[in-house]
């Protein structure tokens, strides 16, 4: 069993926004940092990859604010992979301002492994051995931390209307992956067929 990638970066001037804390979209940017560095450390840089014809792309990302991060704050990023599977890798992210530990960000990535041409390809025996040491199969960052853990996102094609009103959750009255119609178009068809 592996163990997670450490990163500090301290946040910089230009990615504060009006509010004067780090800009959302600046946190994507630490992450992915952090995941190349980590690969980096194992052997297995982006480049080393692309030579042998292999590339790793974000195909899902979830991310989680907890507190802003401000001018100046030195933050420590984690990463672990926590699934490694056929074509896809499951990876685990949080970031702490570093003198407080306080939490900032959690987030979950699900990268795709794939040729050169874009088609999904299993990942190489010789790239699992050198992601080994980052690989903590139950390990999600805040497991440790009762402050940040949430309950479960609804299912969303669930039938149980308590279930997916819940005010943690999306809300979806309808589903077309299910068949289903939007309420809007339904009250048209009631209104145009009075």
């Amino acid at each position: 069993m592996g163990a997670a990638a450490r990163l500090s970066l301290k946040v910089r001037h230009y990615e504060v926004d009006a509010y004067g804390h780090v800009n959302h979209a600046n946190y994507v940017h630490y992450l992915e940092t952090a995941r190349i560095e980590a690969l980096e450390a194992v052997g297995l840089s982006l480049a080393e990859m692309r030579r042998q014809g292999y590339l790793i792309v974000a195909v899902d990302l979830s991310v989680k604010y907890h507190a802003p991060a401000r001018l100046g704050d030195t933050l420590d990023i984690v990463t672990y992979v926590r699934e490694l599977r056929g074509a896809r890798s499951a990876w685990a992210q949080e970031i702490r301002e570093a003198t407080s530990q306080r939490l900032v960000v959690t987030a979950e990535v699900t990268g795709a492994f794939m040729t050169e041409s874009g088609r999904p390809v299993r990942l190489p025996a010789v790239f699992r051995d050198r992601l080994s040491p980052l690989h903590v199969p139950a390990a999600r960052p805040t497991a440790n931390d009762a402050r940040t853990t949430s309950p479960p996102a609804p299912d969303p094609h669930s039938t149980d209307r308590a279930e997916a009103d819940r005010p943690s959750g999306k809300t979806r009255p309808w589903c077309f992956c299910r068949g289903g119609v939007p309420r809007r178009a339904l009250r048209r068809e009631r209104r145009s067929g009075d």
